[in-house]
């Protein structure tokens, strides 16, 4: 774990909006797949609906924030591994870039699979080919065949595959670790500066995925996944 980047993190995340507008306008991965707010919108539910791992996001007034820490806007403290609900009583479920960071992602899908009800649907997102980042940790990557195969072994219903951020998202975040990794000369500060000034240069790069993301064959080396599921 590194706690100096996760550190920066939870410091930025005391302004939600400044966080997420930071990051999804000077960040380098440009989304232009199905995110977790467009899910909702597209499968509708007037029933309970949970935000796991949620951290200071607020995807809609009837969404229930689950997150094992206090961030602002968080209604549920609890590890998502060991959910405080029900089984059969959620209707939609968000999992958007939180299992990588799992120890036990298997125990997190059997959660979505007790509590989601007959029908329900869960939107998991994840990356693919995308660098370290702790938060507090990082644990996984999948390739598409690869966690479809795992989500047919819960027996989910595969509803919606699709790429989140491209391969061009991918390239632009690689450079700035990879010119990081060989300007910081093994100084740890000076290779998290490095990054992120690189960061604040290379982003623009980064909305040729407006093209790059739709091509065939970008689920290949997309830098994040998505995948809709139905519990059966």
């Amino acid at each position: 774990m590194e706690e100096s980047d996760n550190d920066i993190r939870m410091f930025f995340k005391r302004w939600p909006r400044f966080y997420y507008f930071i990051a999804n306008v000077f960040g380098p991965v440009m989304f232009t797949g199905l995110g977790a707010k467009k899910f909702l919108n597209k499968y509708p539910s007037a029933d309970k609906k949970l935000n796991l791992g949620s951290g200071p996001t607020h995807l809609a007034d009837d969404v229930i924030n689950v997150d094992a820490h206090p961030y602002k806007g968080v209604d549920v403290l609890a590890d998502i591994k060991n959910l405080p609900f029900e089984n059969d009583s959620v209707s939609r479920i968000v999992l958007d870039n939180v299992i990588e960071h799992v120890r036990s992602p298997q125990k997190v899908l059997e959660e979505i699979k007790r509590t989601l009800s007959i029908g329900g649907l869960a939107y998991i997102c994840m990356p693919f080919i995308y660098p370290f980042h702790a938060s507090p940790e990082d644990h996984f990557r999948w390739t598409k065949m690869g966690f479809i195969g795992i989500l047919k072994d819960f027996d989910f219903e595969i509803v919606e595959v699709g790429v989140r951020a491209g391969p061009i998202s991918a390239l632009t975040t690689l450079m700035c670790y990879l010119v990081a990794l060989l300007f910081s000369f093994g100084n740890r500060r000076l290779y998290l500066l490095i990054m992120n000034l690189c960061i604040l240069i290379f982003f623009p790069i980064k909305l040729l995925d407006l093209i790059f993301a739709r091509l065939p064959n970008a689920s290949d080396l997309a830098a994040e996944m998505y995948y809709v599921v139905r519990k059966k």
